[in-house]
């Protein structure tokens, strides 16, 4: 499987040593996988869709903002 750097503040580092249990690799494995899923089916549905850029401008922030509260969920689903 192919590796990937990952460059994080010192003080995340040290907010991650205080997890020790998590498996930061795969908690960052999956939520980049969703993230994928998500733009996956952000061009399924544009490429459907009647909305011009400027609709889209108006809805992307509320989609990131949901998108980021799914990979937030994902993540606390694998520290369980």
């Amino acid at each position: 499987m192919p590796n990937i750097t990952l460059s994080i503040s010192k003080e995340l580092k040290s907010e991650m040593k205080q997890h020790s249990s998590v498996k930061w690799s795969s908690a960052v494995r999956s939520i980049i996988e969703q993230k994928i899923a998500d733009f996956e089916e952000s061009e399924r549905i544009a490429k459907k869709s009647k909305f011009s850029w400027k609709d889209w401008n108006l809805i992307g922030p509320k989609i990131s903002k949901s998108a980021a509260k799914h990979a937030e969920a994902l993540l606390n689903e694998s520290n369980s």
